[in-house]
Parts: structure tokens; C-alpha cells; sequence
């Protein structure tokens, strides 16, 4: 028997998923366990995710507060990105190799680990600013030392509706 796969994926951080991982100070995005319109929108359509894993919970555990990117900025944890986002890459190329369409990186507006329009900065990380967290800075240095290109969907709760849209349209072209 055969099974018909759809080939379509996304990448997702993995608080999307699981909001429960988020550090203690930060609100859940919505609602209490996973951020079901997303998921939702993906399962209706025939999408597989790949759960990125929060590079913060290996190197600060469950147990930790709300920060700005500032305090990620070191040798350590960007180590630990940086094996991350090659794990990423090679899962990537594996997904490409096989004729996947990878429609992207859902990840979380605002983190200083996965943001990729805006962070935070200062004592107490509430300076904003337009940049990538640490761990999408080593995820796209990956990509750019292998000549990959990747969509990046930035979430922002309180613009649900225009991420949904651009799910929806990233799928539309898969």
C-alpha cells in the first residue's frame, strides 16, 4: 500500500508549538498550549512542520526569565545556535534533496533567540530594534555559506490575521 505524502513542509519554532517552553515574564502568544490558527492552517492544507527546538532551553533549561538579545550575545550560546542552525540546514537539504517544498521558518517576532523583524535590547530588553535574533543570525549565515535561500514568517500575535495571510500565500505557490 502506498501512502500519498504531500511533500510541503514548514519549519516552526518550536514555542509555536509548545507555548509552555517560553521564559517566565514572557505572556503566551495565544491561548495556552500551541498557537492553533497556525497550526490549523497548515494541518487544512496538508502541511508537515519540522519543530525547530528553542536553542534557549538548552542553554538556560525551562527555568528562566524574559530577556533582550544582549544577554545571548556570547561565545556559548552562540555555539549552541550555531550547531543548531546546521542541524536546520543539513534537515533542510535533506527535505530539498528529496523534492520537498519547504515553505519556510515560522518563528517568533520579539524573541531574542527567533525573531526575524524585531527584537528587543537594553537592561531590560524593552528597547526595540529592527534585527534578527542571535539563533536567525546563525541560521542565515548557514544559509548564506551554502547558497541557500529561506522564507523567514515573522509572528506577531497582534497581526494574526496578516501572518495567517502569508501562510496562506507561501502555500498557495507550493
Amino acid at each position: 500500500m502506498t501512502t500519498f505524502r504531500s511533500k510541503k513542509i514548514f519549519f516552526i519554532s518550536e514555542c509555536l508549538v509548545n507555548q509552555n517552553i517560553r521564559a517566565y515574564g514572557v505572556g503566551n502568544m495565544k491561548g495556552q498550549g500551541c498557537v492553533a490558527e497556525i497550526l490549523n492552517v497548515l494541518i487544512k492544507n496538508g502541511i508537515g512542520l519540522s519543530v525547530v527546538s528553542c536553542p534557549e532551553v538548552l542553554y538556560e533549561g525551562l527555568k528562566r526569565n524574559a530577556c533582550g538579545k544582549g544577554r545571548y550575545e556570547n561565545f556559548e550560546y552562540r555555539e549552541i545556535c550555531s550547531k543548531k542552525a546546521q542541524e536546520l540546514i543539513d534537515r533542510y537539504k535533506l527535505y530539498l534533496d528529496d523534492d520537498y517544498k519547504v515553505g519556510g521558518f515560522i518563528c517568533v517576532n520579539g524573541s531574542p533567540s527567533c525573531a526575524i523583524d524585531y527584537c528587543y535590547r537594553g537592561k531590560e530588553g524593552k528597547t526595540k530594534c529592527f534585527e534578527p535574533g542571535v539563533f536567525i543570525e546563525e541560521v542565515q549565515a548557514k544559509l548564506k555559506e551554502e547558497g541557500l535561500g529561506l522564507e523567514f514568517v515573522g509572528v506577531r500575535i497582534k497581526e494574526l490575521s496578516n501572518v495567517l495571510e502569508k501562510i496562506n500565500s507561501i502555500i498557495s505557490k507550493m
